[in-house]
Parts: structure tokens; sequence; C-alpha cells
């Protein structure tokens, strides 16, 4: 017959890692309950020698502090340099609206260049205008090779592709290459840096697709009006 004295006996478990681990995370207020044993266990540190939990938890608090303050310096930062983009993208949008030909959104664009310390050009397949003027055939070289269906190339250039796309291009710059055209290219936007990291394919290129877009939208004015010049001769 079975002792019921025995039966009525706790079961012991063996204390393990595994078993104070498991209740530690399953009673998350256990210190709460024992706050004295927060100050009175050790751990081993391999530069500050034994420390208490208190201490532990502290330091990791002042490092997460810290992270966070870093975090939000960085995200202040984006944020000014955002501001002061969509100021200038504001501004240079309305400079563009009131151009009368390329040559003068050139200018607009070329002035918008100077205040980021790049220089830029607005290229055309139909212009005979030396500073404004494109090869096709270079062009399309580059597009083959760069471009392959993209709105627009970052990043350094062979000598080749500067000559044909650029007069006097930085030679270990980098490049910003945007087509212009709604439905096919009729030249080109760029961008050049004497950094020749300043320009990477992980960069965003909202603000230059948005020039883009007035300059195409320009372009296809300017092509429907007879008595407009595309550049001052």
């Amino acid at each position: 017959m079975t002792n019921v004295t025995q039966l009525s006996e706790p079961q012991l478990t063996q204390l393990t890692d595994e078993v104070i681990t498991d209740y530690l995370r399953d009673h998350p207020d256990f210190f709460e309950r024992q706050p004295e044993l927060l100050t009175q266990l050790r751990i081993p540190h391999q530069e500050k020698g034994a420390v208490s939990l208190v201490e532990i938890q502290l330091g990791r608090l002042r490092t997460r502090i810290s992270e966070l303050e870093d975090e939000i310096t960085q995200l202040m930062s984006i944020a000014a340099r955002n501001d002061r983009t969509f100021y200038l993208l504001s501004r240079v949008q309305g400079d563009l609206l009131s151009s009368k030909n390329v040559e003068q959104a050139a200018l607009v664009v070329e002035e918008m260049a100077a205040e980021l310390n790049l220089t830029s050009c607005i290229r055309l397949f139909e212009l005979t205008h030396p500073k404004h003027s494109l090869n096709r055939e270079g062009f399309n070289s580059f597009s083959r090779s760069h471009l392959n269906g993209k709105s627009v190339y970052l990043g350094r250039l062979r000598q080749i592709d500067r000559d044909a796309l650029f007069t006097d291009a930085p030679d270990l710059g980098s490049f910003a290459i945007l087509p212009l055209g709604e439905a096919a290219p009729v030249g080109l936007l760029a961008f050049a840096s004497q950094d020749g990291g300043h320009f990477q394919p992980s960069m965003d290129t909202l603000f230059l697709q948005q020039v883009v877009s007035v300059l195409n939208h320009l372009l296809a004015v300017w092509q429907l009006s007879p008595d407009v010049e595309l550049c001052d001769e």
C-alpha cells in the first residue's frame, strides 16, 4: 500500500542554471520583491572586478542613453539638411519655371549646384551650342553601359565617358547623370563632385528627380513653342 505521507511530500527540483534562468524570466519582479539582493550579489567583470547588478544595470542604462542621444543628434542633423533641401528645391523650381530657354535654366541649376559645392550641366542632342550640345553616340554608349533603363547613374566615370558627357570634368570625382526626356532621352542633366565618394549608388535621388521633372516639363513647353530659342546665341 502506498504511503500517504510520501505522496504529500513536495517533489524537490534540482536547481540548475536553466531552472534559475527560467524562474527569473517568468518572474521579472523577483528583485523588486527582494531588493537587498541587488546590492548583495556580486558579478565578475573583466575590467572592474566584481560589481553589483545595480552597477551593471546603471552602466547599461548610461550606454543606452548615450546611444539614444547620438541617434537624436543624427536625426536632428538629417531634419536640418532636409529642411534646407526643401527650401532650396522650392526656390530652384520657381526659378526654373521662370526660365525662357535652356541657357537660363542651366544658369539656375549651376547656381544651385554651386551652393552644394558641385558643378552641373544641361546638354541636349539637338543643340549646336558648344556648352549645351550632346553627342548622341557618346550618350548611347554611356547609357548602354551604365543606365540600362535606370533613371540615374551615381558614381565614378571612365575617361571616355567624362569626355563625352562633360567639359573639364574632375578626373577623380564622382557624378550624377540623369537622362532628360519624357518618352525617350533628349539629353541629360549632370552633376559632378571633386569628392570621388560623394555620389554613390545608395544615395536618395528624390531631389534630383524633382529637378529633372521640372526640366522635362519646360523642354516639352519650349519644343511646342516655335518662337522659343532653346539657347541664347
